[in-house]
């Protein structure tokens, strides 16, 4: 039993090697390989950025809704928010400043 396990080890080894050596360059070789896809990679990145930065400079204007109150199904919640405007998203800064001054005159005339 030991003995094959030997046996079967010195095999896969001997295979091992045998791959290797056959599919091993030289480092001039390696070197030109990766040379040539470094410049195909450059090739490629270069007009790909250029293109995506020019697209981004001709849509820079692009209106993805029409302005206008946003739909109802946009508004539906089944609970107020935790904070103190309870109607107010977290980020919407227009909201939040209507509320506080709603709230700042609801002090005001008490």
């Amino acid at each position: 039993m030991k003995a094959e396990a030997v046996a079967q080890l010195r095999a896969r080894i001997a295979r091992q090697k045998e791959i290797e050596s056959k599919t091993h360059k030289p480092m001039s070789e390696e070197l030109d390989e990766m040379w040539k896809w470094v410049k195909i990679s450059i090739m490629v990145a270069a007009p790909v950025s250029v293109l995506a930065c020019i697209k981004d400079v001709l849509t820079i204007e692009h209106d993805h809704r029409k302005p206008g109150p946003e739909p109802d199904y946009m508004q539906i919640r089944t609970k107020p928010f935790p904070w103190e405007c309870e109607n107010c998203a977290l980020f919407d800064l227009g909201c939040w400043k209507q509320c506080r001054a709603e709230k700042a005159a609801e002090a005001a005339g008490n």
